[in-house]
């Protein structure tokens, strides 16, 4: 089984992965929030192009996370923060990658049980198949790959 660490490791290295456009989106609305108060212009509204950006932003980000931690993740085992930790995402019957039907339902129980108390991340610390409870529901581990 993965210890906590990696596990913790490329998860983040996926946010970021699928964050980036969403903080390009950001960037150029700040970016323009700061040049409009530098002109001291008397119009304080964003430009329509900016709005545009914003949301193909976060477009782009929904689609890359839903790629990556779904679509990838489920026909592989690894999202790309998992490849690079050499991790890996398996039905804990068959050691087999779970299909992107799972994987949706895994993270969909990841986000709701990591807003509604913060110990499923911290979960795999204690137990002792180290999993987290979204991993316990959908009957998965995440281990060590070569």
């Amino acid at each position: 089984m993965a210890d906590w660490l990696p596990r913790v490791g490329a998860s983040l290295i996926d946010g970021l992965v699928s964050g980036i456009p969403i903080l390009l989106g950001y960037g150029a609305m700040i970016g323009t929030a700061i040049s409009q108060s530098a002109n001291d212009s008397a119009d304080d509204s964003m430009p329509p192009l900016v709005g545009v950006v914003c949301l193909v932003g976060f477009a782009a980000s929904l689609g890359l996370g839903l790629w990556n931690r779904v679509f990838r993740q489920g026909k592989t085992g690894q999202s790309i923060g998992k490849s690079i930790l050499h991790l890996r995402l398996v039905d804990s019957a068959t050691g087999q990658p779970i299909g992107a039907g799972r994987a949706f339902l895994r993270e969909f129980l990841s986000g709701i049980f990591n807003n509604a108390c913060f110990l499923d991340s911290l979960w795999p610390l204690w137990d002792d198949k180290k999993q987290t409870w979204h991993d316990k529901v959908v009957n998965t581990y995440v281990v060590q790959s070569v």
